[in-house]
């Protein structure tokens, strides 16, 4: 079985998810947009079932048992404060 690696990347418009095999060649990818759950893309809840959405559709698509590592990556300097039970 080949490692694969996932790098997520939540951006100003939607989630993407890739999954890379150490090559760096692509086993599978998704993208899905902020406005799909409402009106407010700067909403964490949206965001959030963005991720969601796009890792769900990524991990139907690679074998998952393969993954060894995510990565997460935002593109912008957004500061997103959260309380004692992460909401």
């Amino acid at each position: 079985m080949t490692p694969l690696v996932i790098g997520i990347d939540i951006g100003t418009s939607g989630a993407r998810a890739v999954a890379m095999r150490p090559d760096f060649s692509i086993a599978g990818h998704s993208a899905v947009p902020l406005d799909r759950f409402g009106r407010d893309g700067r909403a964490p809840t949206a965001w959030w079932q963005a991720v969601k959405a796009a890792l769900t559709d990524l991990l139907s698509r690679i074998d998952r048992a393969a993954v060894r590592a995510i990565a997460v990556d935002g593109t912008s300097g957004t500061l997103l404060p959260v309380d004692a039970a992460g909401r």
